[in-house]
Order: C-alpha cells, then sequence, then structure tokens
C-alpha cells in the first residue's frame, strides 16, 4: 500500500466500497423505520438515526449523496416509468429522512418532503415540520429561499391560509440571489397581499343604508 507523508493511503476503490457500504446501511436501517408509516418520527427512530449518522463520521455527507442518486436514479425514474406519480411515493420518504440525517443541508430532501410527498399524501402537519426544521439549519444556504417558498405554498395552497404564508413569501424574497428567484418570490409575494387583502374585505361587515 502506498506511503503518503508517513501515512498509509487507502486506494480509490477501497474507500469507494466502504462509502457504499455506508449508503447501503443507511438506506436498509432508513426502510425498516419506515415501514408502518413511510417514514418513524418516534424519539427510538430519531435515536437509530443520530447513532447512524455518527457511524458515518466523516463519510456521511457522500453518503448522503450516494443515497440521493438513489432516489433520483432509482425510485423517482423508475416509479415514474411504471406510470406512478412521485410526488405520492410515499417509499422514497425513509430514504429522505436518512439523507436528512447524514446532512442536515441537504435542502433537496427538505423540499421534495416537505413541499411535494407529505402535502400530496395529505400529511400537512408533518410537511410543516420538515419545512420548518429545513428552515432552521440552513439559515445561511443560498436556497434557503426556496424552503421559504415551499412553506408559502404548503401554507396558501394546501392549507389555504395565506396570511400565514404571506411573511414566509417575503422572507424567501429577501434571501432570493438571481432575477429568476426573485421573479418568482415578487410574484408569489404580491399574490398572497391580494388574496389576504381580499380576505380581509369579505369579512368587512357591510356599511348599506
Amino acid at each position: 500500500m502506498a506511503m503518503t507523508n508517513g501515512r498509509r493511503a487507502w486506494p480509490a476503490a477501497l474507500l469507494f466500497l466502504g462509502l457504499m457500504v455506508v449508503a447501503g446501511l443507511f438506506e436498509s436501517a432508513s426502510q425498516r423505520m419506515g415501514l408502518a408509516k413511510g417514514y418513524l418520527v418516534t424519539s427510538a427512530a430519531q435515536g437509530r438515526n443520530a447513532a447512524l449518522a455518527q457511524a458515518g463520521g466523516e463519510f456521511r455527507i457522500v453518503a448522503a449523496n450516494l443515497l440521493w442518486s438513489k432516489v433520483i436514479d432509482h425510485y423517482h425514474h423508475q416509479y415514474m416509468a411504471q406510470g406512478g406519480d412521485w410526488s405520492k411515493n410515499e417509499s422514497l420518504l425513509p430514504l429522505l429522512q436518512a439523507i436528512i440525517t447524514l446532512d442536515p443541508h441537504f435542502v433537496q430532501a427538505y423540499e421534495i418532503m416537505g413541499g411535494a410527498i407529505l402535502p400530496r399524501t395529505g400529511r400537512t402537519a408533518e410537511a410543516e415540520k420538515v419545512l420548518t426544521q429545513g428552515i432552521a439549519r440552513n439559515t445561511a444556504d443560498a436556497q434557503e429561499w426556496e424552503l421559504y417558498r415551499e412553506m408559502a405554498m404548503l401554507l396558501a395552497a394546501t392549507e389555504h391560509k395565506p396570511a400565514r404564508a404571506l411573511p414566509y413569501a417575503k422572507k424567501g424574497l429577501s434571501y432570493a440571489n438571481d432575477d429568476f428567484s426573485r421573479n418568482l418570490m415578487t410574484k408569489l409575494t404580491h399574490t398572497l397581499r391580494d388574496q389576504v387583502a381580499e380576505a380581509g374585505r369579505t369579512k368587512r361587515p357591510s356599511t348599506g343604508a
């Protein structure tokens, strides 16, 4: 085995194999924990996820990306190829939960969990919890505005609460970092302002003669 600065250098193939094993362990463990409800939020399940994340050590970020590739290449594409609606595919939830446990800054996993699958399967309270968690953990991320957008859309379109959604849209607009995101969040903010104003007019008592 080659020596580098007095240390043994791990062959690339062996390192890759180790990462694949770690990812496989996370996948199998997360699937077992999610058999009952797609993914579990019990203290026992959270403890097991935390133990797995610690076991992953310095490789946990790479393992999270390996699991993400499984989400996209296998579950996502294969599910659609078979005629399924991937946004209702609850079998993705255990893998997404494992990804978040491995890498709390994996914004896309929060988006798919809280912005697509959980709301589309009627689990809006869980969706809101996931997005709240994602926002709290990614306060300095360039994609943070996307989590605010997902929360605003969840509250406005799914829960029909534009007044609650508007502050999230405003916050997302303040974090928008390019023309596309600013345009998107500006339109959403204006739409929600109009909805809140309309709701206010509807509730106002008539003052007719």
